[in-house]
Protein backbone atom coordinates (compact mmCIF):
# COMPACT_ATOMS: atom_id res chain seq x y z
CA UNK A 1 0.00 0.00 0.00
CA UNK A 2 1.56 3.34 -1.00
CA UNK A 3 1.93 6.00 1.64
CA UNK A 4 0.48 9.46 1.32
CA UNK A 5 3.40 11.85 1.73
CA UNK A 6 2.95 15.57 1.92
CA UNK A 7 6.04 17.72 1.38
CA UNK A 8 4.28 20.66 3.06
CA UNK A 9 5.36 22.20 6.33
CA UNK A 10 3.75 21.69 9.71
CA UNK A 11 3.64 24.77 11.86
CA UNK A 12 3.47 24.80 15.64
CA UNK A 13 2.95 27.49 18.24
CA UNK A 14 6.05 29.64 18.79
CA UNK A 15 8.31 28.70 21.70
CA UNK A 16 9.95 31.56 23.55
CA UNK A 17 9.32 33.82 20.58
CA UNK A 18 10.92 31.45 18.06
CA UNK A 19 9.06 29.82 15.19
CA UNK A 20 8.80 26.01 15.34
CA UNK A 21 8.39 24.26 11.97
CA UNK A 22 8.55 20.60 10.94
CA UNK A 23 9.22 19.71 7.34
CA UNK A 24 9.28 16.23 5.85
CA UNK A 25 11.06 17.00 2.61
CA UNK A 26 14.47 15.78 3.78
CA UNK A 27 14.77 13.00 1.23
CA UNK A 28 16.42 9.84 2.54
CA UNK A 29 17.02 10.24 6.24
CA UNK A 30 17.49 7.83 9.12
CA UNK A 31 14.68 6.80 11.41
CA UNK A 32 17.21 6.65 14.27
CA UNK A 33 17.34 10.44 14.50
CA UNK A 34 14.35 10.39 16.82
CA UNK A 35 16.29 8.17 19.18
CA UNK A 36 19.27 10.50 19.04
CA UNK A 37 17.05 13.48 19.77
CA UNK A 38 15.32 11.65 22.62
CA UNK A 39 18.67 10.63 24.12
CA UNK A 40 19.97 14.19 23.93
CA UNK A 41 16.82 15.58 25.49
CA UNK A 42 16.98 12.91 28.20
CA UNK A 43 20.54 13.88 29.10
CA UNK A 44 19.68 17.58 29.09
CA UNK A 45 16.74 17.41 31.50
CA UNK A 46 17.52 14.07 33.23
CA UNK A 47 14.03 12.80 32.41
CA UNK A 48 14.91 9.10 32.75
CA UNK A 49 16.50 9.61 36.16
CA UNK A 50 13.54 11.62 37.38
CA UNK A 51 11.06 9.09 35.96
CA UNK A 52 12.96 6.13 37.49
CA UNK A 53 12.76 7.77 40.91
CA UNK A 54 8.96 7.35 40.73
CA UNK A 55 9.33 3.56 41.05
CA UNK A 56 10.03 1.40 44.08
CA UNK A 57 12.01 -1.62 42.90
CA UNK A 58 10.88 -4.62 44.94
CA UNK A 59 12.67 -7.19 42.79
CA UNK A 60 15.23 -9.55 44.29
CA UNK A 61 18.50 -7.64 43.80
CA UNK A 62 20.55 -10.78 43.06
CA UNK A 63 18.26 -11.58 40.10
CA UNK A 64 18.14 -8.08 38.63
CA UNK A 65 19.87 -7.72 35.27
CA UNK A 66 18.79 -4.14 34.48
CA UNK A 67 18.07 -1.43 37.04
CA UNK A 68 14.87 0.58 36.78
CA UNK A 69 17.01 3.59 35.89
CA UNK A 70 18.54 1.69 32.97
CA UNK A 71 15.21 0.31 31.75
CA UNK A 72 13.55 3.72 31.46
CA UNK A 73 16.35 5.30 29.39
CA UNK A 74 15.75 5.39 25.63
CA UNK A 75 18.53 2.79 25.11
CA UNK A 76 17.14 0.65 27.93
CA UNK A 77 13.67 0.66 26.43
CA UNK A 78 15.11 -0.55 23.10
CA UNK A 79 17.20 -3.20 24.87
CA UNK A 80 14.27 -4.54 26.89
CA UNK A 81 11.98 -4.52 23.85
CA UNK A 82 14.30 -7.04 22.17
CA UNK A 83 14.08 -9.54 25.04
Amino acid sequence: MPTECSPGLFEFAPVEGRQVVASFDGGRITSDAGGLLLGGADRAIRLSKRFASCFIDTRMAELVEHSVGTMVTPAGVRRCARL
